[in-house]
């Protein structure tokens, strides 16, 4: 898993804007593991392709799946740990590992976001993961809920697991 190659493939099959997003989710992540004494490459690499399917699919919410499918096929990604990191970062899910927790919290608080309640977000990532967690899915939630979109029930029962966890 070299990163600087993953990130020339990626820069190939992605556009500009999503690439940045990509590594701004990468270097995030980067920061969030060596916060929480997790595998600095593991997440360097989930957050690189956590969205690397998203151009291949217009619908938000099975561009994780592709996603996922594409490290695996693509860039030749096999760790387990990673595979389910990216399939996972948009919903979140019951009992998340701690990389799966990173590479979710990463997308929402990479540099290039910019909404209500950020940086806020930001600065709870790094102090308390869980308590990061529950206000991004409680603000995921919401948001959907407001618009009539689509909730993935996946969002609910792990912002569910967090509050008894807690």
């Amino acid at each position: 898993m070299n990163i600087e190659e993953l990130k020339k493939e990626l820069k190939n099959e992605v556009g500009p804007k999503l690439y940045n997003h990509s590594i701004g989710t990468m270097e995030e992540a980067e920061k969030l593991a060596k916060v929480y004494n997790y595998d600095i490459l593991k997440a360097k690499v989930a957050g690189l392709l956590h969205d690397c399917g998203k151009s291949r699919c217009g619908d938000n919410l099975t561009h994780a799946k592709k996603s996922a499918d594409l490290a695996i096929i693509k860039y030749g990604i096999k760790d387990k740990e990673i595979i389910d990191a990216i399939l996972y970062h948009t919903t979140g899910r019951v009992n998340m590992t701690l990389l799966e927790k990173i590479i979710y919290i990463a997308d929402k608080i990479e540099p290039g976001r910019n909404y209500e309640g950020v940086e806020e977000l930001r600065k709870i990532a790094y102090l308390d993961l869980n308590k990061a967690l529950i206000m991004s899915l409680e603000n995921t939630i919401d948001y959907v809920e407001k618009r009539n979109m689509e909730l993935d029930m996946e969002s609910v029962k792990a912002l569910n697991y967090l509050k008894e966890e807690r």
